[in-house]
C-alpha cells in the first residue's frame, strides 16, 4: 500500500537539501579560500523552490496517474456510500440495527462479494443467487442485503448501458 506523502516528508525534503546546500557552500568556500556573500545569498531560494516543485510535480503526478489500488478504492467508496444510502432510504432499522450490520463480519463480506459481481458480473462462485442464501431469511441481514442486491443490479445495468454507447 502506498503511503500518502505528508508535510513530514516534505519537511525532511527541505531539511536534507538546505544540508546539500550547506556542504555545497562550504566546498566552495575551501575550493576558492574566500567566502563570497553573494552567492550565499543567491542560493538560499534554492531548498524552498526544490521542496516546492516537488510537492507539484507529486501531486500532478497523483491526479493524472493514480494508482491502480487508489482507483478501486475510490470505486468500493463510491459503491458502498450508494449501497448505505439506498439501505437507509428502503429499510426502518434503528440505529443499533446499523451498528449490528457494520460490526457483522459475514454482511460486511457480502458486501465485498457484491461489489466483485459490480467489477466483473457474476460467475460461477460468485452469483446472486449465492448470495441470497448466505442469511436467513427474515433478519436484518437478508432485509439489507435484498436491497443491496436491487442496488447492485441497477449498477450493473447502468454500466452496461454506458458500455454500448
Amino acid at each position: 500500500m502506498k503511503k500518502e506523502k505528508g508535510l513530514k516528508y516534505y519537511a525532511k525534503i527541505f531539511l536534507f537539501s538546505t544540508i546539500a546546500l550547506v556542504a555545497y557552500i562550504v566546498y566552495l568556500y575551501f575550493k576558492a579560500d574566500e567566502f563570497d556573500i553573494t552567492t550565499v545569498f543567491s542560493l538560499l531560494y534554492v531548498p524552498l523552490l526544490f521542496t516546492g516543485l516537488l510537492f507539484i510535480f507529486d501531486k500532478l503526478f497523483d491526479f493524472i496517474f493514480p494508482t491502480k489500488e487508489k482507483k478501486g478504492n475510490l470505486m468500493f467508496e463510491s459503491y458502498l456510500k450508494t449501497v448505505g444510502n439506498s439501505i437507509q432510504s428502503q429499510c426502518n432499522f434503528g440505529i443499533e440495527d446499523y451498528k449490528r450490520l457494520r460490526n457483522n463480519p459475514k454482511f460486511q463480506k457480502g458486501l465485498e462479494q457484491a461489489f466483485r459481481i459490480v467489477e466483473n458480473g457474476e460467475s460461477e462462485e460468485i452469483s446472486f443467487a449465492f448470495l441470497e442464501k448466505k442469511f436467513k431469511k427474515e433478519t436484518n441481514e437478508f432485509i439489507a442485503f435484498q436491497v443491496v442486491i436491487q442496488e447492485v443490479k441497477k449498477m450493473m445495468e447502468n454500466s452496461w448501458k454506458d458500455y454500448q454507447k
